[in-house]
Order: structure tokens, then C-alpha cells, then sequence
């Protein structure tokens, strides 16, 4: 096959989607699971009830690239129990 040949048969295809892993830390009692249910469109909850071991959240999320084209990225956002020592 001739150089030219092989470069017509490459076929490249965009990424349909990406996911980025977050993971939030901090003290107890800072604010940490009301911030993410916030951002995540939830309303804030004002009573307190602390996270126990871990809290999982996928939350879409629509950003343009340099050329101004949508790409979706989801958010894997991970809020871990404040630990108390």
C-alpha cells in the first residue's frame, strides 16, 4: 500500500464522552455534601446529617471546546465523610 493509501483508510473518531473523577475532602461539618447538593441543583437542606463513608454523584456537564463546539463531560463527583482524629 502506498503512503497515501494508508492515510485514506485511517478513520478517527471524537470521544462521545469523557468523565473526570473529583473527589471532595475536608473536616466534618464544613459544608462539603451541601456545596455538591447545591451545584448539582438540588435545593440546600438546612438540617444537618452527616455523610457516612462515601456519596457518589454523576452530574453532566456542558463545556465548549477552543473551536466554540459543545462537548458534554460528566462529573464524577465522590464526597467523603469528614474525619474527625
Amino acid at each position: 500500500m502506498t503512503e497515501k493509501k494508508k492515510e485514506e483508510n485511517l478513520v478517527f473518531h471524537e470521544r462521545t464522552e469523557m468523565i473526570f473523577k473529583i473527589i471532595v475532602i475536608g473536616d466534618p461539618a464544613v459544608g462539603k455534601t451541601s456545596l455538591l447538593t447545591n451545584f448539582c441543583g438540588d435545593k440546600f437542606k438546612y438540617e444537618y446529617i452527616p455523610t457516612v463513608g462515601v456519596n457518589i454523584t454523576k452530574e453532566p456537564v456542558t463545556i465548549k471546546d477552543e473551536m466554540g463546539k459543545d462537548i458534554r463531560v460528566n462529573l464524577m463527583i465522590w464526597d467523603i465523610a469528614g474525619q474527625c482524629n
